[in-house]
This record gives structure tokens, sequence and C-alpha cells, in this order.
């Protein structure tokens, strides 16, 4: 295969992925940290979660390596996966607009353990620690040990969900 055709088929693949991938619905979810570099919270709005195992209990995450709050992950070897609900939409542009990352941890809403800071008022948040790495392409793969979870209240909202480049709202279908 020659080398433009490749680049042809390989820009073709993916941009068939990301049509399948949009019809795929996924968590929404804030990842935070905080930066052993100079102290101070990191996050970044994610849809890239999944868990891994229930033994050892582990979640993955998918980050862009461009992102300004890889660096501070990688740092400090440790995260918290926050997986909102239906009314904490608003968070998600503060985490997803760089030129807001000063304005993302000013919440009162925002408390921490262990220096990381999490939602109490998530569905849950999920404290992990990195204990395996993989880049691929534009992304590392960070695979964390869960040491913790906490519940959240959730106000009774269902889980958020993104689909089609937007919001989904993700419930349980009623018996059949």
């Amino acid at each position: 295969m020659s080398e433009t055709k490749f680049a042809e088929t390989r820009e073709e693949l993916s941009q068939g992925l990301k049509a399948a991938m949009r019809r795929m619905p996924g968590a929404v979810a804030l990842i935070t940290t905080r930066d052993p570099a100079n102290g101070q919270p990191a996050g970044l709005a994610a849809s890239a979660v999944i868990p891994v195992s229930m033994d050892p209990p582990s979640m993955l995450i998918a980050i862009n390596r461009s992102a300004s709050a890889h660096a501070a992950i990688e740092r400090a070897g440790r995260y918290c996966v926050n997986l909102l609900g239906t009314t904490q939409t608003a968070l998600v542009g503060l985490f997803s607009n760089s030129a807001l990352r000063e304005k993302r941890f000013e919440s009162a809403e925002w408390a921490y353990k262990d220096g990381i800071p999490y939602l109490p008022t998530a569905c849950s948040s999920i404290f992990c620690e990195i204990r395996n790495t993989v880049i691929h392409g534009t992304h590392e793969l960070f695979i964390g040990d869960v040491y913790d979870v906490r519940g959240g209240s959730g106000d009774g909202a269902d889980p958020l969900g993104w689909m089609e480049g937007t919001f989904a709202q993700l419930g349980r279908l009623e018996a059949i």
C-alpha cells in the first residue's frame, strides 16, 4: 500500500471511528488531582473513564498528553474520578475551557481528601493511585488502584452522559 493511500485510509478510519464513538454513550467525569510541583489543584473533564478490574479494584483514565492537567496527574501519582450528575453540567464548561482554568476550584462545593479535590455532590468520587501507564498516540492511559470511594449525595440526579457531541441523561430503563 502506498504511503499516500495509507494516510487516506488512516484518515478515513479516524473519521469513521469518531462517528461510531459519537453514538456510544459515556459517563462524564471530572478528573482531579493536586500538583505537587506547585501545590495547586488541577483537573479536566473526561469521558474516557472505565473500570479495569474489581480485583484489585482499579480505574483507567485516558488523558491527552497536551492537556494541562496531564503533567500534574503524572507528577502526583494519584487522581480522583468525579462522576457527575445531570445537575452538574455547568462544571463541564469550566473544566473544558483552558481560559477558565483559574476558576475551576473557586466554588465552595469542593472538598479535599489527602490533598486531592473532590465533589461530595458527585454521583461518586473514586480515588486512585497510579499503578501502570501506557502511552498510545496522543494519549496516556493511567491505570490506578482504587483506595477510596465516596458515594456522594448526587442530589438525586441521574448520571451525566455524553453522546452525539452533547449531554445525555443516563438512567435505568423500566423493566420489560
